[in-house]
């Protein structure tokens, strides 16, 4: 490669990188103003003062509700296929809300139970102890934050879609660990939203789910993977129910 190729090359991933700033800066400055009424709303008016449970409770409704975004995106991008370009965005907004969900979890170790991991995993029993929900689903969301740049995708390849399909598994980890320890705190506003998004996401994913298996006939394997984690969802609320 001659000098005026390699200085041709060096400008484009410069103008790649410099184009890519407005989005991360948009997708950094809509979390952290979500974060912080998020935290003011449970410092100032759940439970006035106490820091700690408000940093925990900020930090899961926030990191939830921009996982719930990402997710909600993708329906959104099938819906209106000349929007797929924007993907970007969702995975921006997915890397945000597990940075999030970390802090979430670190509050909870600092504020909790300090710094005494296995205190939390008394149980494997994950109805006695949602803790093990959620230990699921951030490994999954771990290893797709780890593979959400562009170097990574082009290193995986066709194994960077198998690893990012698990995120539907890890959602099923998210809603059970939420509805398990959220309590009264999904009854205020903050939590009506993440049901609203939450919600939207699930009904997109459903009905593609089901539009794209009866194009196929039903004899595809996404509509034998649905079904098993729609299945899954259901067995788990009747025992989450008894």
């Amino acid at each position: 490669m001659d000098d005026n190729q390699t200085d041709q090359s060096v400008s484009v991933v410069t103008v790649t990188k410099l184009r890519h700033w407005p989005r991360l800066l948009a997708v950094s400055v809509g979390a952290a103003v979500l974060w912080l009424l998020q935290f003011w709303y449970q410092y100032y008016v759940y439970i006035p003062g106490d820091f700690g449970s408000a940093w925990v409770r900020s930090n899961s409704l926030t990191g939830a509700t921009l996982l719930s975004l990402a997710l909600l995106l993708s329906a959104l991008f099938k819906w209106r296929p000349r929007l797929a370009g924007h993907y970007r965005w969702r995975r921006n907004l997915g890397v945000a809300g597990f940075a999030f969900i970390s802090l979430h979890i670190l509050g909870v170790l600092q504020y909790y139970v300090g710094w005494n991991v296995f205190s939390l995993f008394y149980t494997w029993q994950p109805f006695e102890n949602p803790m093990v929900f959620g230990l699921a689903a951030y490994v999954i969301v771990l290893g797709m934050a780890i593979t959400s740049t562009e170097w990574m995708v082009r290193k995986l390849k066709q194994w960077w879609k198998f690893i990012h399909r698990f995120i539907y598994l890890a959602e099923v980890g998210i809603i059970f660990h939420a509805l398990l320890l959220g309590g009264p705190v999904l009854k205020t506003p903050p939590g009506y939203v993440l049901y609203a998004v939450g919600g939207a996401a699930i009904v997109g994913q459903v009905y593609w789910w089901g539009r794209v298996s009866k194009l196929r006939q039903f004899k595809n394997v996404g509509f034998l993977i649905g079904l098993g984690l729609i299945v899954l969802v259901l067995a788990l609320s009747y025992v989450a129910y008894r």
